[in-house]
């Protein structure tokens, strides 16, 4: 029965058309929340006695995780309004604009500060603000921002001296190097003057540098005055580093290298040299085991490595140089068979014993005369 109908409980504001004239007070509508449309947060009054609004204010923002600064507070006043918890009979018309109210309970009504809204209060705070600094703008001309923006404002300030920071010890760390290399190149220049007055090197050997290690391709790049070129690993003795000097002696046409040798015996960092035995060979391609039973598969990336893994054959023992998880270049063990070494042994034992009885026969010869 309609009589019976409590009817719901919904925050009524002033604007809105109410009628209160037979509403009784009722303090079971003591409520803390947010009104239906879930935008507006109310507080009946029993809830907030004895404190005035700013207090209030501060204690939801500071609960709900704002920042109680006078920003947010202004933000929350320029929508706080004096409601009602109210209930609602459920015998009003459709027809009628206004609804009967039964029952009440007075209540703070207020909106969350948004970032997309800004009222009047707010809007007149920022407003003085702007005026304020635009007569006692700071060294640095910038104008008022709002707490967010700060923030965001301080965060790239730090960023941006770490990066001053850094960006200075990396000019610094370049300065350093391209003094450096200012003094190695003008000492490898004084040098090949001097070879070249003293005339001490030959026409088809120059004095060249490391100019580029490529680990991948097993290749090393050597810069012979404005000329690249182009080494493979497989033929040196060693893995040179970055601005190693060599002595590279050249064909007639001063074009094909036909040797290098390098002036010290430092080799690239974190060199890693393994014994392994070869498992397979097929064409350009050959699969070797270490002594920690490690596997290696190399295939050959330039011709002349690919003629030396065709010469290879099973059992054969080669040494592989590792960097950076790359094979940077693998050599061969040579294998001497014992029997020819005995032989070339017993062989120079012989020679020696001829030679002396010669020496004994022509003594007695000399003697005789």
């Amino acid at each position: 029965m309609a009589i019976f109908e409590k009817g719901k409980s919904t925050v009524i504001s002033a604007q809105q058309d109410a009628d209160f004239s037979s509403a009784s007070l009722n303090k079971n509508l003591s409520a803390v929340g947010y009104d239906n449309e879930g935008k507006y947060f109310y507080m009946t009054l029993d809830r907030a006695l004895f404190s005035d609004p700013v207090s209030t204010i501060r204690t939801v923002l500071d609960a709900h995780g704002f920042v109680p600064n006078l920003e947010n507070i202004l933000s929350c006043l320029d929508s706080f309004n004096f409601s009602a918890n109210s209930r609602i009979s459920g015998k009003n018309s459709s027809e009628s604009t206004s609804v009967k109210v039964t029952e009440y309970l007075p209540c703070i009504r207020f909106e969350l500060p948004q970032k997309n809204r800004v009222g009047d209060i707010l809007q007149s705070f920022y407003d003085e603000i702007s005026k304020y600094e635009s007569k006692t703008q700071d060294a640095d001309g910038q104008a008022w921002k709002t707490d967010p923006e700060i923030k965001k404002t301080k965060i790239l300030k730090k960023e941006v001296e770490t990066l001053n920071i850094e960006n200075k010890k990396l000019t610094e760390q370049l300065s350093a190097l391209t003094y450096q290399l200012s003094l190695e190149q003008k000492s490898l220049s004084r040098a090949s003057r001097a070879l070249d007055s003293q005339q001490v090197l030959p026409d088809n050997a120059k004095i060249c540098r490391v100019d580029h290690v490529d680990l991948k391709q097993r290749k090393v790049k050597v810069k012979c005055n404005r000329k690249i070129i182009d080494i493979p690993t497989h033929m040196l003795d060693r893995v040179p580093d970055y601005q190693a000097r060599c002595l590279i002696t050249f064909d007639e046409d001063e074009y094909t290298p036909l040797g290098i040798i390098f002036f010290n015996n430092e080799e690239l960092v974190d060199l890693e040299k393994r014994t392994a035995e070869l498992l397979y060979v097929k064409g350009d391609t050959f699969k070797a085991r270490d002594s920690m039973r490690n596997e290696f598969q190399i295939k050959a990336v330039n011709s002349m490595e690919a003629k030396t893994i065709e010469s290879l054959s099973r059992g054969m023992k080669v040494v592989v140089s590792i960097s950076d998880g790359y094979v940077v270049r693998f050599s061969v063990l040579g294998t001497t068979d014992d029997r020819q070494f005995k032989s070339l042994v017993q062989e120079q034992f012989i020679v020696h014993d001829i030679a002396r009885n010669q020496l004994v026969t022509m003594q007695s010869i000399d003697d005789k005369d």
